[in-house]
């Protein structure tokens, strides 16, 4: 895979390509980007696809590698993978929830070795969240917040405790660790209303010592039901989500309220902001009852029936006028921030595209994503995640992505 010099390379010729495109005397439309400052804030503001209607980068769709096929041994039978990202080495982690395992394989596919298992020991996991780098090593994230580090060789290094509300966790380095966590919420006065509580980003060290707290996200949102009988915390209609990414000490936020991104200092602060302004968002009467449908499309067991407590809670989800601007936000090594756009419950059928916008802001257009496959991880020259086949089989694969 493509060193730090090819991405430096690679970025010299994306810049010398964007001046001839962006200074053409024949190009007679708006500014690609207007950037000003305000209160010390960069606001970098994209008007229009460089790419126009076509997409000049493409994932292909034929794996490079198949993981579930390079090997026949139960390492290579996967089940609820979570995380699949390539290591600094050039190999491959994957998680495995069904088995609570972290397992590496070579570049080829060839099972190196696993860590974890079920269980609350060093070592083991209870509910495996994340997986991250940390310089050679890796950070596994358990769900009551303890994070085992393993180094390199797979050798359990220790064990470190962040609190419990931990949803997940980024690597700054030089030992400084980026968390995000709920506020447990009191939901006892909150009645029919749409709720979306903060989350909180602490800086923690390598042994799990508070440095300090930076700000917050603004979290999920959800829909508080409560009626004479019964209460409950249900997904909303187009739930908007938060979203935190890092590249080295560089903390990118984003609300997914808006085709926007906020790039963060490392005391919390808003250094930059990425946004396409007046990007169409609006949803229409028959987008939002399609979606109230699909949230009753729920597969039963034969003879059973959607309880009439579910039906009056989806009756009374509010109808959003807008949707989230995208579902997922990655940070590639070039510094181009990637944002899947978001898909409701009814438009899975719709083609999965990501939206880029490039490291100086400049929105260059859509990639889109093989059908049925789910990204996590995205390098110079490879798409890294998970697809499942007809029969639901799950496939973590390295897709080519070619930038042309």
């Amino acid at each position: 895979m493509a060193s730090q010099s090819a991405v430096r390379l690679w970025r010299a010729a994306f810049l010398v390509v964007f001046g001839m495109v962006s200074c053409s005397p024949g190009d007679a439309g708006p500014p690609l980007v207007v950037q000003r400052d305000s209160a010390g804030i960069e606001i970098v503001e994209a008007m229009r696809p460089l790419w126009g209607d076509s997409s000049l980068w493409s994932i292909d769709p034929e794996p490079v590698l198949d993981l579930t096929l390079s090997g026949s041994s139960p390492a290579h039978e996967f089940f609820r993978v979570g995380t699949v990202m390539r290591r600094p080495d050039g190999s491959i982690a994957v998680i495995d929830r069904n088995s609570q395992e972290v397992r590496v394989f070579t570049g080829s596919g060839e099972h190196l070795g696993s860590f974890g298992g079920p269980g609350q020991g060093p070592g083991e996991f209870s509910n495996l969240q994340r997986i991250k780098h940390a310089g050679d090593t890796l950070l596994a994230l358990d769900y009551d917040g303890r994070v085992t580090v393993v180094a390199s060789d797979l050798a359990v290094l220790r064990t470190l405790n962040l609190p419990h509300s931990t949803t997940d966790l980024y690597y700054l380095g030089a030992g400084a660790i980026l968390t995000e966590s709920y506020s447990p919420a009191a939901w006892e006065d909150v009645a029919n209303e749409l709720v979306r509580p903060p989350e909180a980003l602490m800086l923690f060290d390598l042994n799990g010592v508070r440095i300090d707290s930076i700000g917050e996200t603004r979290g999920s949102e959800s829909y508080v039901y409560r009626d004479e009988e019964q209460w409950a915390d249900a997904a909303s209609l187009f739930a908007r989500r938060s979203h935190i990414a890092v590249l080295g000490r560089r903390i990118f936020r984003g609300s997914s309220d808006l085709m926007q991104v906020d790039e963060l200092g490392m005391t919390g602060t808003v250094v930059r902001v990425l946004r396409i302004p007046d990007y169409p968002l609006a949803l229409t009467d028959a987008q939002v009852a399609a979606e109230r449908d699909a949230h009753l499309d729920v597969e039963l067991p034969p003879g059973m029936t959607l309880p009439p407590f579910i039906r009056r809670i989806n009756a009374a989800l509010p109808s959003p006028v807008a949707r989230p601007a995208y579902a997922e936000m990655l940070v590639d090594p070039s510094a181009a921030v990637w944002l899947e756009l978001y898909r409701g419950r009814s438009e899975q059928d719709r083609p999965q595209e990501w939206l880029i916008l490039d490291a100086d802001g400049t929105w260059l257009g859509t990639v889109e994503v093989p059908d049925r496959f789910r990204v996590t991880d995205i390098t110079v020259d490879a798409v890294l995640g998970v697809w499942r086949d007809e029969m639901d089989v799950e496939h973590p694969q390295v897709l080519r992505l070619t930038r042309n």
